[in-house]
């Protein structure tokens, strides 16, 4: 187990608690937002890599990253803020551990969701070849990668049927 395992391991262990914690109201609609962000990300993350590069005279690439994250943060927050304005509207009283337990499992995928996200990225051609070479070496980063190529490849089918 390499220092990518590790790191691995401990985002999903987070997000599972995180979960556990949150219930399973809050994480469908981190879930849901988690989602619309990465396909957000992925579509605009171009048009705004453009003014972070010229405004913080980053390279090509680390701007391009940033981009995706910030577009997938901002969504993830205003999915968060959704889920507890539904959850306080609807007052939804659901069994304490049924509603942690699907809070858990949503949380664990959430966490491996955002994984694949962010190792595709990291994987692209634009990146360093030092980074590529890292996750393609470690198992279950190159898993992941895979896993997030097959979701950006989905969106950019589905992109290029909608022109």
């Amino acid at each position: 187990m390499n220092l990518i395992d590790i790191i691995i391991l401990s985002v999903l262990c987070f997000f599972a608690v995180k979960g556990l914690v949150r219930g399973l109201v809050n994480e469908a609609s981190s879930m849901a937002g988690l989602l619309l962000g990465g396909w957000l990300a992925y579509r605009f993350h171009p048009l705004l890599s453009v003014p972070i590069k010229s405004a913080l005279h980053l390279p090509a690439h680390l701007s391009s990253f940033l981009a995706f994250i910030i577009i997938l943060l901002i969504t993830g927050i205003c999915a968060h803020i959704v889920g507890n304005v539904i959850t306080a509207a609807l007052k939804l009283v659901m069994l304490g551990s049924l509603n942690r337990l699907g809070g858990l499992l949503i949380g664990a995928v959430e966490g491996a969701l955002l994984l694949c996200m962010v190792f595709s990225i990291a994987a692209s051609g634009f990146m360093p070849e030092q980074i590529r070479n890292k996750i393609r070496s470690t198992e279950s980063a190159n898993l992941l990668a895979q896993t997030g190529d097959h979701f950006l490849s989905e969106w950019r089918d589905a992109k290029g049927q909608k022109k």
